[in-house]
């Protein structure tokens, strides 16, 4: 082994502060350095300069690492100095600031600074390895201990803190999304940041337009807008990331689709995602979904949940049946065989120099036996649906002119009514049927009865919960629609005004008028359209005021067809 030189000792300090304990240095409290560093380094300046054997080599400071682990890029430095030979003494304020892991503190003092011959001292437990006892080996040891114990403590506390913190909606990411950014007034909180929102809204609108995610990669690029990183930075950020892979960061089809999929710019903060074994290990793992914390209606929404929804669904279905790199066709994921319900394939065929677009049954293209073609060119199809939905347009646009006849809002205000009283009827049926599982609970542990009557009686309560808490997440999310559809206080009906005028099939009208598209023999369709059960309690509610109306002798609605 090594003997420590007598003469002269070549001293590296060593400075450590963890985020956990406080005022660590970062940019966004503007410190270079945090107050405990330079405390630190006064202390063992002090010593060095009571003890003329000792010469500096050199500081090395981890300002805002964790001392679980040894993992840190100026602990690792110094033992590369350590191990070349040009460092044989470390000295420590105390133990602590060594680290805070039993197992590896004992490790490093007790075999690895020895086996390099290197002295190790730490000032204020009196420690020092040159002049060590046995009485030392054994409180050193108690004292990592502790030291362990205090970070384990330290860090169940940082958990359960930052989970109150999500649970009360509070932001503790330390970045915002792209199209928000933190209030200057309280970090915790997002407000919109309108230049990205624009872009945000954007996407959003280009998607539902028929673009697909990596079409709207390259005309973001092409336009010369920033990419989420890059418009981080250019505001001031320190934001990094490991998936840079050019010099300047583009927009990419898995940002955009990134972006479609953030329940964010619905109001909602979803948070915990992610968590770490333990305190000692910061690899993350992630959680399962119903463990994320989910806050509504935290900060203003960017995008309304409608349209969030429909974008979810145009994302299912353009994934199934189009390709990334081109644009969506008109009935992409919305054209089925009317009799089978596979969904129909578009396919081209040329004759005579011609060619022309059809669709076809899926099920029969692979297995002729299975159902027939159902064929229907795209010309064809082109036309019924335009006249159908021009058909349904008309009516639709009856019934907002007798709609604004009647009190302004008043079948939104209805409708949320029976909303509101069917989620509270569900949550009675959740309180009694939680109440009903504790009692058969109680009946198994008297003797009342078996196990297997508990268990057939215990499953049937639990569905009967899972079924209610499905109905209610329905119902909120059809309560939401309806107050997100508002428009300048009127009714969705009102957006239909900006079709009645269409001249041909897109793909934003099927995208949010159509639902899907049944196609039979001898060329025969079925349109179904989206949003039928609001049409439907609109035409009844329409239905008892005209006969509210009659019953007064009032004049009928002008124009309103009901069917």
């Amino acid at each position: 082994m090594k003997q420590i030189q007598d003469q002269l000792f070549k001293v590296a300090i060593y400075l450590r502060l963890s985020k956990d304990d406080g005022d660590f240095s970062s940019a966004e409290n503007g410190k270079s350095e945090s107050n405990s560093i330079h405390n630190q380094r006064e202390l063992l300046m002090a010593f060095l300069a009571k003890h003329p054997e000792m010469e500096l080599y050199d500081e090395y400071k981890d300002d805002g690492r964790t001392g679980t682990n040894f993992d840190r890029p100026e602990f690792q430095r110094m033992m590369d100095d350590v191990r070349k030979g040009s460092v044989n003494c470390v000295i420590v304020k105390d133990l602590s600031r060594f680290g805070r892991d039993y197992i590896e503190c004992g490790k490093y003092i007790e075999k690895i600074f020895p086996q390099l011959g290197v002295r190790f001292i730490s000032i204020n437990d009196g420690f020092d390895t040159r002049a060590a006892g046995s009485a030392d080996s054994i409180v050193i040891p108690f004292k990592n201990l502790i030291n362990d114990s205090y970070s384990r403590d330290i860090s169940i506390k940082v958990r359960s803190n930052l989970d109150v913190k999500r649970k009360n909606g509070e932001f503790i990411s330390n970045f915002a999304v792209y199209g928000y950014e933190k209030d200057p007034e309280n970090k915790n909180q997002l407000i919109v940041d309108e230049d990205a929102a624009e872009v945000v809204r954007d996407i959003f609108k280009w998607k539902i337009e028929g673009l697909s995610p990596n079409r709207i990669a390259g005309k973001l690029n092409g336009l010369g807008i920033l990419s989420p990183m890059e418009y981080k930075k250019a505001r001031g950020s320190k934001f990094k990331t490991e998936f840079k892979t050019n010099g300047k960061a583009l927009w990419s089809h898995v940002a955009v689709r990134r972006i479609l999929k953030n329940e964010v710019y619905v109001g909602v903060l979803v948070q915990g995602k992610r968590t770490t074994p333990n305190y000692k290990t910061k690899k993350f793992i992630y959680k399962n979904e119903s463990e994320w914390v989910r806050v509504e209606n935290r900060h203003d929404a960017i995008i309304s949940r409608p349209q969030f929804d429909l974008v979810q669904q145009l994302l299912r279905e353009d994934t199934r049946a189009s390709s990334e790199k081109t644009e969506v066709h008109p009935y992409c994921g919305r054209i089925f065989c009317g009799d089978c319900g596979a969904p129909a394939v578009r396919k081209t065929a040329g004759s005579c120099g011609r060619q022309y677009v059809y669709y076809v049954c899926s099920a029969n293209k692979a297995n002729r036996d299975v159902c027939s073609k159902h064929s229907i060119r795209e010309d064809v199809l082109d036309k019924v649906v335009l006249a159908t939905v021009q058909r349904q347009i008309e009516v639709i646009l009856d019934m907002d002119r007798a709609m604004q006849q009647i009190e302004a809002l008043s079948w939104e205000k209805a409708e949320i009514k029976k909303i509101d009283a069917n989620i509270e009827y569900q949550s009675q049926v959740i309180e009694k049927n939680n109440a009903l599982r504790l009692g058969v609970y109680e009946d198994l542990r008297a003797g009342i009865l078996t196990k297997e009557e508990f268990l057939t009686l215990k499953e049937e309560f639990m569905e009967r919960i899972d079924t209610a808490k499905q109905l209610i997440e329905q119902l909120t999310s059809d309560k939401s629609g309806i107050q997100h559809g508002l428009k300048k206080q009127q009714s969705w009906l009102s957006g239909f005004r900006e079709y009645k005028n269409i001249s041909e099939i897109s793909r934003i009208i099927v995208v949010n008028l159509i639902e899907r598209i049944n196609i039979f023999e001898n060329a025969e369709i079925e349109v179904v359209f989206r949003q039928r059960d609001q049409f439907a309690d609109i035409m009844s509610f329409l239905e008892e005021q005209e006969q509210k109306k009659a019953a007064k002798g009032a004049i009928p609605f002008p124009g309103l067809e009901v069917v």
